[in-house]
């Protein structure tokens, strides 16, 4: 039955709707709220179109560059300070990273080298407000920007596409930055904000929880630091209360990643938590030591030949200074931090039909999602292996390991019936059915959606093997102990060949690029397949001439061969697929 609604439409919008309309009229009213808010919104969009491009310009190839850099943690830490300073947004890097942990593509220590390095890389944004945002005309710059992107924006061609998008962000960042300066020198001559400011302790405390307020409602540290940057040039705000606004940055912009973490895998929550630790960690020493980082702010800058009466340059050095300090105390402890978390994150019993790899947060990257995807049909894959291996007789963990394999040619010593209709709908029907709505989420673009359609082939392809494998059950477990020699010989011909294709394809690389070992099995399982066919080989009519078997055990052993045909070619086809619907390494 269809809920009635209490309210229509119209009516559950009206306060939205009113804020809006409020919002519109003040804006209108007042020439310097128009331009702070104008140049917020230039500034988060371009953000937008920035990390849009860089996204697309990096496309499959992120892939690689994250697997080579989170080598070592060093690497790790530069991948990420060099990721945040290109998109100019640690919440996007800390997102992508979280994508790649839950994938099982990059460690859970490599994702909080990437999370350490994101910290520093978001202070370049600091650096880019006070240097630039200034001492130039930026309004004059960001014109040619937003032109030359947009007429490449429309090039159907994916790269000159992404370099469209990210110079019209730069454009719009620089409009915004352009925007937020005028709107503050507006303000100053309206409002005198410096005169609310707290002194001491008081006001420090104060002015980060302000920080961490303004970072949680726009869900960017950068927008909250350019906020802060043009209100101090305009002398809006102390420089004390200032720094103290740095802080509270990095409190905020760990709630993105906390909110990402929501329905991810456990080692994507212990990344989220990490973050939250790491940066509150930062927090607090940075408040608990404030007059040393002050001091050491003063001292730093003055080393390093900034001038002494610029604030804004030494704000900049204060917001590097203090991330430093942070990442400096725990990256010798990383190892305990990685503990600490897995004790603060403990193992959960995984129920049947939850994915491993599949995340939410993954959907934003669809080369990340597609090579989820394709972990995830591996494991649907390795569960119809595993029952199928049952069927056989077998145990799977020998199977895998090539153990024992004179014993296929002997009935075993004992005989089990499965309930395969029971544990297909247990174990595989629910995880295939994850795997199609996940599949459905991806926004693809055409190489990935042509990639999509062969995982779901390998899907499809999974699920008809194990049906046949439950038709074939009937005969097989009555004829491998057959009394009639030819019979049991046959069977047990079938279930070695079944088992040699399962081993085959349990061991086959998994790696991009291993269609090419897949269609190699497959040619040689086809001969073999050739020559287990008793009605091509002739075997099946010189049988029935003797009189060595019955005409009804003929047809059941025909309509047999069949379906190890079918199993043969289904196996052989999801893992031809699941191969080649792997991203080549360094896709554009």
């Amino acid at each position: 039955m269809t809920p009635i609604a209490l309210w229509p439409a119209w009516a559950r919008n009206l306060p939205r709707l009113l804020l809006l309309g409020l919002l519109g009229w003040w804006l209108m009213s007042s020439a310097t709220a128009n331009e702070i808010a104008a140049g917020l919104a230039l500034f988060l969009l371009g953000l937008r179109s920035l990390e849009d491009g860089v996204k697309a310009l990096a496309g499959s190839t992120l892939d690689t560059l994250i697997r080579t850099s989170t080598r070592s943690t060093f690497g790790g830490l530069a991948f990420g300070f060099f990721a945040t300073a290109a998109v100019q947004s640690s919440s996007i890097v800390s997102l992508l990273t979280m994508s790649f942990v839950s994938a099982r593509m990059v460690t859970l220590g490599g994702g909080l080298a990437i999370i350490l390095g994101a910290n520093l890389g978001t202070t370049t944004g600091t650096w880019i407000f006070a240097t630039l945002g200034t001492s130039l005309d930026l309004a004059r710059y960001a014109l040619p920007f937003v032109t030359l992107g947009m007429v490449l924006r429309f090039s159907r061609e994916r790269p000159f596409w992404a370099a469209g998008h990210v110079l019209i962000g730069l454009g719009l960042i620089l409009f915004g930055i352009h925007y937020l300066k005028i709107g503050f020198e507006l303000f100053q001559h309206q409002f005198d904000l410096s005169a609310y400011a707290l002194p001491g302790y008081q006001g420090v405390l104060a002015y980060t929880v302000v920080g961490t307020l303004i970072t949680l409602v726009m869900q960017s540290s950068h927008a909250t630091m350019l906020l802060t940057v043009a209100a101090l040039a305009s002398g809006q705000i102390g420089f004390d209360n200032a720094l103290a606004i740095a802080i509270g940055t990095n409190i905020g912009t760990t709630v993105t990643a906390l909110l990402g973490s929501i329905g991810a895998d456990l080692d994507a929550k212990r990344l989220a938590l990490g973050h939250f630790l790491f940066n509150v960690f930062t927090a607090l020493l940075a408040l608990a030591a404030f007059p040393l980082f002050l001091a050491g702010t003063l001292l730093g800058s003055r080393l390093i030949g900034l001038p002494q009466d610029d604030p804004l340059l030494q704000l900049a050095f204060f917001h590097t200074f203090f991330n430093l300090v942070g990442v400096c105390f725990l990256l010798p402890n990383l190892s305990r931090f990685l503990r600490l978390l897995q004790t603060l994150v403990p193992e959960t019993a995984q129920t049947l039909t939850a994915p491993k790899y599949l995340s939410p947060t993954q959907l934003k990257t669809p080369e990340i999602a597609l090579e989820s995807l394709r972990k995830e049909t591996w494991r649907l894959f390795d569960r119809a292996i595993d029952l199928i291996a049952l069927v056989m007789q077998v145990d799977p963990k020998a199977m895998r390991a090539g153990e024992n394999p004179h014993e296929l040619d002997r009935p075993p010593a004992r005989i089990h019936t499965l309930d395969i209709d029971g544990l297909y709908r247990s174990r595989i029907k629910p995880l295939s059915g994850l795997i199609v709505d996940f599949a459905a989420r991806i926004a693809a673009t055409p190489e990935v959606a042509a990639k999509m359609q062969r995982i779901l082939q390998a899907s499809a392809a999974i699920q008809e093997a194990v049906k046949d494998t439950k038709h074939l059950q009937k005969n097989l477990v009555r004829c491998l102990t057959h009394s009639n020699p030819i019979i049991r010989r046959q069977y047990l011909r079938y279930r070695r060949h079944l088992v040699e294709t399962l081993y085959a394809i349990a061991n086959l690389p998994r790696e991009q690029g291993s269609d090419g070992s897949a269609a190699e099995l497959t040619m040689v399982t086809h001969t073999a397949l050739a020559q287990l066919d008793p009605l091509a080989n002739g075997l099946l009519e010189e049988w029935l001439k003797n009189g060595e078997i019955s005409p009804e055990e003929a047809t059941s052993m025909m309509n047999d061969t069949a379906y190890v045909r079918r199993i043969t070619e289904n196996l052989l086809t999801a893992a031809r697929a699941l191969g080649e619907a792997a991203l080549p390494p360094h896709a554009a």
